[in-house]
C-alpha cells in the first residue's frame, strides 16, 4: 500500500508529470504510458496517467476490487480463490505458448480524502527497498512452502516468527508458474466534473522463465491498452446495471378510462 506521502506524490504528478527517467512507450485510450528498468534487473516497471471522462472514481475503485464481476470482462482471467489471512490466489493465461502464471498477493483499498481512492497489490513474500533491493521474505524455501506476510501482522505464537510476522502456508505447485514479485499501485481523483477521474496507475510484474524481450514488448503493448479499455467498458456496464437496479422493474402504466390512450 502506498504510504502518506507516495500517494500525495502521485497526486502531484496527475498535474505535474515527474517523467524525466521514463520512457514514453506508447499512448493509448486517453492514457501515456511509460516505463524504465528496475534497479538491478533487466525488467520494466510502467507508469501510466490518464482520465477516464466518464467513470467517477468510486465507480472506478470498486470495480478494480470487484474480482467476482471480473471473471465477465478479464479475457485473460482463469480465476481466484480468497485464502487464509486475506491472501488472494490469483491465476491468469499468458500468450501461447507460455504456461499461465498464479499470483499469490493481498489487496488493499483506502480513501485517504473523500473521492480520492487508492487500490494497492503485492505478492506476499517479497518486498523491495527504496534502492530497489529485493528483500526476500521466504527464507530458503525457493518461494514453494511458506513465506511471510508483510507487513507486520499480530498473530499467535503458532503461526509467527520470532519477530511476530504472520506466516503463509503456500499452496502445492501446479502446471502454472509461480510470480514471486508483482506490484499494482492505483490512484483515482475526481474530475472537476465529477463525472469522471484522473488515474496514476503503477505497474512492475516478474512473470519467470526465460520469455525473449519481443514477446514481453508484443504483450505489454497489447495488454496494457487493452486492459485499460476492459475495465472502463466494465465500468459503464457496471454503471448501467446499478441503474437499472435502483429504477425498479418496468411496468406496464395503466390506460387512461376516458380516453383508451396510455397514461
Amino acid at each position: 500500500m502506498l504510504s502518506d506521502q507516495q500517494f500525495q506524490e502521485c497526486l502531484a504528478e496527475l498535474q505535474y508529470p515527474k517523467v524525466h527517467d521514463w520512457e514514453l512507450f506508447l499512448e493509448s485510450h486517453g492514457f501515456k504510458i511509460y516505463r524504465r528498468t528496475m534497479p538491478n534487473t533487466a525488467l520494466y516497471e510502467y507508469k501510466a496517467l490518464g482520465h477516464y471522462p466518464d467513470v467517477p472514481s468510486d465507480l472506478l475503485a470498486e470495480v478494480f476490487t470487484d474480482l467476482e464481476y471480473r471473471r465477465t470482462w478479464d479475457k485473460n482471467m482463469v480465476g481466484f480463490k480468497r485464502l487464509e489471512h486475506g491472501v488472494i490466489h490469483y491465476t491468469t493465461k499468458f500468450p501461447w505458448p507460455l504456461s499461465p502464471r498464479e499470483y499469490f498477493y493481498e489487496l488493499t483499498m483506502h480513501e485517504p480524502k473523500e473521492g480520492h481512492f487508492c487500490v494497492s497489490s503485492q505478492t506476499v513474500g517479497k518486498t523491495r527497498a527504496p534502492d530497489g533491493t529485493l528483500q526476500n521474505l521466504h527464507s530458503t524455501n525457493n518461494y514453494k512452502t511458506m513465506v511471510t506476510l508483510v507487513p507486520p501482522m499480530t498473530s499467535s505464537p503458532s503461526t509467527s516468527t520470532g519477530s511476530g510476522h504472520k506466516m503463509f502456508k503456500l499452496p502445492p505447485l501446479n502446471k502454472s508458474v509461480r510470480v514471486e514479485e508483482y506490484r499494482q499501485d492505483v490512484v483515482m481523483v475526481p474530475s472537476e466534473d465529477g463525472k469522471g477521474c484522473y488515474v496514476w496507475f503503477g505497474y512492475f510484474d516478474d512473470p519467470k522463465g526465460h520469455i525473449p524481450s519481443s514477446i514481453v514488448n508484443w504483450a505489454t503493448k497489447s495488454g496494457i491498452p487493452g486492459f485499460l479499455k476492459a475495465i472502463q467498458d466494465a465500468c459503464l456496464r457496471r454503471a448501467a446495471q446499478n441503474k437499472a437496479s435502483a429504477s425498479g422493474p418496468v411496468r406496464d402504466r395503466p390506460a387512461t378510462p376516458d380516453s383508451g390512450i396510455e397514461a
